[in-house]
């Protein structure tokens, strides 16, 4: 039997960034992750599915060397942000007010081959690809771990980052609370002649937002979120007409449009585990949590889930049963305030723009206008971007 410091069901973005923070933590970690090792060529075409990174989790991607192994023409940067009311004259503009970055973009894929491929550095980190968990136990003090091909692991603590459909949460007996948005997303990638440099745009409309995020120079990766009766009428329009209803939805001038990608969609949900640690067992990102969309706000919160566990459990004696429960306690308390805020005030956006009330219409744009007069606001809601 292999002992580890930890285990990690799971190596897509999150586990795979987490796998990189306990090691250079010095901790010991296996990953168990039910797909291959990720490869990327420069030269692959691009994939529909992408991340928006906040600049808190940019530092922390560079800290850790995974940025720095994906590709430059792959991570679009971002140093502006404008938001706006399509049903009032409301809008909101954010600026670093410098050179530096308030975010980038990048396709999923590429961050989890990046943070894989720096896992094979650290030789306290055992990979195990094309495996799953078939089942575990936990006592005071550890974790045992059966995988499907019959290897025996154990650890001092099993962190389950295996996506919104959980196994290992599933196997622990931890329910959820699930809402669905009654929206899908439409994403593809467009070509904008007259957009802003270095600027991801969302327009708001009452069938929902729709986003324009930067990939670099003129290419954008859109996010287009539209009720469930609505979506398939633009998924499997012509070019032609597709575009033109984007531009009714956008109701911004940005030039010639060109649609650069096929399309595809996906469900919008919201959805908690009534509990994020169990014992020795901790959910971590999409595992425990999966908000909308709107903001950008999905793998920041797992990766501020990530940042906050290691921050607790660093510099611990995990053998120390009375230390070990009080560090995770201190996570899950801090972790749930910070993701209930986001998620619910993502929830709450959502619904409040779909209110099609005159008044309500012109209290959307007097608050969107209010907030964006006030700077020390702005750049409170640009500092918890992530949480």
């Amino acid at each position: 039997m292999q002992k580890f410091d930890v285990i990690i069901s799971g190596g897509g973005m999150v586990g795979a960034v987490c796998a990189n923070a306990l090691a250079a933590a010095d901790l010991s970690v296996a990953v168990v992750e039910a797909g291959p090792q990720i490869n990327c060529q420069s030269d692959n075409e691009r994939t529909l599915r992408v991340v928006a990174i906040a600049e808190k989790h940019l530092k922390l991607l560079a800290d850790l060397g995974i940025t720095s192994l994906i590709d430059d023409d792959r991570m679009g940067s971002y140093q502006a942000m404008q938001v706006w009311d399509n049903n009032s004259r409301g809008q909101l503009n954010f600026n670093s007010g410098s050179a530096r970055d308030l975010g980038a973009i990048t396709e999923n894929k590429w961050l989890v081959y990046a943070a894989q491929k720096k896992l094979q550095e650290y030789p306290q980190v055992t990979t195990y690809y094309q495996h799953t968990l078939d089942s575990f136990e936990q006592s005071q003090r550890q974790v045992s771990v059966n995988l499907d091909n019959g290897d025996k692991l154990q650890a001092r603590l099993l962190l389950a980052c295996d996506g919104a459909g959980s196994p290992v949460r599933e196997m622990a007996g931890i329910t959820v609370r699930n809402s669905s948005y009654q929206q899908r997303a439409i994403v593809c990638y467009l070509r904008i002649s007259q957009a802003p440099e270095k600027t991801a745009l969302q327009a708001f409309n009452h069938s929902g937002p729709v986003a324009l995020l930067p990939m670099g120079g003129d290419l954008f990766s859109l996010v287009w979120s539209c009720d469930e009766d609505q979506y398939r009428q633009w998924l499997e329009a012509d070019e032609s007409r597709f575009i033109h209803g984007l531009k009714a939805h956008l109701r911004c001038d940005l030039g010639a449009i060109e649609l650069m990608s096929e399309r595809a969609s996906f469900p919008l949900r919201q959805m908690y585990a009534n509990e994020t640690v169990v014992g020795r067992l901790v959910l971590l990102g999409d595992s425990a949590h999966v908000v909308h969309p709107l903001a950008g706000q999905g793998v920041n919160l797992g990766l501020s889930d990530v940042a906050e566990l290691v921050r607790q459990i660093e510099g611990v004696n995990l053998r120390d049963e009375e230390t070990v429960t009080r560090a995770l306690k201190r996570h899950q308390r801090r972790r749930h305030s910070e993701v209930l805020m986001t998620s619910e005030l993502m929830s709450f956006l959502q619904r409040f723009y779909a209110i099609e009330q005159p008044g309500l219409t012109w209290l959307r744009g007097k608050g969107m206008n209010l907030v964006n007069g006030f700077k020390p606001l702005k750049h409170w809601l640009i500092n918890q971007a992530g949480s």
